[in-house]
């Protein structure tokens, strides 16, 4: 099989003009899963009663379903009876995963705070609210930042499987350049660099920042 070099530069242009578009949705979603997500971690790491076992079903649960199932759910829920977008069906599966994640990740950060500190801020009369803000957060986001990375990858690779309910993302962009020539492994390779060449920018952007915070540690 002869593979057209020419008609994949082709079919990665035409994908390209779904970039914005697609990391707007992707984007989106994780800044909503981190709102939704913090909260849930806090719940969790104060244990607080009844709440805390609440958040713990609702992460197991989001954790266990696959995203396709996701967006068949909502498809089913949303879409059928109230014509809702795929864009935003895909914004609010994505948001579930990526709440999820935030939650598990943020959680992590704080429990690696040493509980000496907590109990160290309220010995000098800081309130709970200052020893989040003075204690608790300036320490939990350098830990959060490698791990952030990592949601907002995950955020931009969910969204090739909204394809299937009718998402005009990056792949599904390119693929309607085959619709005449019918040369999808072309349309394939293209996605692929586009969604490769996007990953290299997202975690060189996270390494700097993350080399920030460690610079700003040390000094």
């Amino acid at each position: 099989m002869d593979f057209d070099l020419v008609f994949m530069f082709k079919a990665m242009a035409e994908a390209g003009t779904a970039i914005p578009y697609s990391l707007c949705i992707a984007f989106s979603a994780v800044a909503a899963g981190m709102v939704l997500g913090l909260p849930v971690a806090l719940v969790r790491f104060y244990r607080v009663p009844v709440i805390h076992t609440a958040a713990a079903v609702w992460i197991t649960v989001t954790k266990a379903l696959p995203e396709i199932l996701v967006y068949f759910i909502l498809f089913v829920l949303l879409a059928q009876e109230r014509s809702f977008p795929a864009a935003l069906i895909a914004l609010i599966g994505i948001t579930v995963s990526a709440g999820t994640e935030s939650s598990e990740m943020f959680r992590g950060a704080l429990e690696s705070i040493d509980k000496s500190q907590f109990d160290a801020a309220r010995s000098i009369g800081h309130g709970e609210a200052a020893v989040f803000f003075r204690v608790v957060l300036p320490q939990t986001v350098p830990v959060c930042v490698p791990v952030a990375s990592g949601v907002v990858i995950h955020a931009i690779k969910a969204l090739p499987v909204a394809v299937l309910i009718g998402l005009r993302d990056i792949l599904n962009t390119a693929l309607g350049a085959a619709t005449i020539n019918y040369r999808y492994l072309e349309c394939y390779v293209a996605a692929a660099l586009i969604f490769w060449a996007i990953f290299i920018v997202v975690e060189r952007i996270f390494l700097i920042v993350e080399k920030r915070f460690r610079y700003n540690r040390v000094v």
